[in-house]
């Protein structure tokens, strides 16, 4: 009997890692698009170390195509960095160090995430870790209901760029661990630690 999994575990260089993310979002605009789904109705949510990370680049190479398709864009960012998000994103900055030791992730839509290395990870290791999960909604409920929790403790909203930096004042400590999966199951270790 053989065994195939929904969910794909890769390990992978730093360099195939955003132009195997750029393949993943391509794919799935075109599937969108095929589905005729209405773009106003599509969101992608990142959550990242910095813009300058593999999905934050990946995503920002395929701005004209979200921007075309309608898809919007919420981001979610530990560090500010030299590179800004596109214009078009809604980001929020979280100040909260715990987050580090969560995972990177991108969710696409209700069964489609990819989860990246753990944000206090060494980016110019060789070994990066990702999990692509294009048929499982479960991860990509989990994933949504953390991103979630994080979007709403983050702060304001607004296209936050190196060029517009909010000044408000400092946000309350981000949330508790054990509500990310919801009362029904334990959260999977993949989202929260490495």
């Amino acid at each position: 009997m053989r065994f195939s999994p929904k969910a794909r575990m890769n390990v992978v260089t730093k360099e195939d890692k955003e132009e195997r993310l750029r393949a993943f979002i391509a794919r799935h605009i075109e599937a969108q698009r095929a589905l005729g789904a209405p773009a106003t109705d599509i969101t992608y949510r990142l959550l990242a170390l910095s813009a300058e990370s593999p999905a934050a680049s990946a995503l920002d190479k395929l701005a004209p195509e979200l921007s075309a398709a309608g898809i919007k864009v919420e981001a979610l960012l530990v560090r500010r960095s030299s590179t800004a998000m596109p214009a078009t994103t809604d980001c929020r900055f979280v100040t909260d160090i715990r987050l580090l030791d969560a995972h990177e992730q991108l969710v696409l839509d209700a069964t489609t995430v990819w989860i990246g290395d753990c944000m206090r990870r060494d980016p110019l290791r060789r070994d990066s870790y990702e999990l692509y999960s294009e048929a499982c909604p479960a991860t990509a409920t989990r994933a949504i209901r953390s991103f979630a929790q994080i979007w709403r403790a983050a702060g304001p909203s607004g296209s936050l760029t190196s060029e517009r930096k909010w000044s408000g004042p400092r946000q309350p400590s981000l949330f508790d661990p054990s509500l990310l999966a919801g009362a029904e199951a334990a959260p999977l270790p993949a989202l929260l630690r490495h």
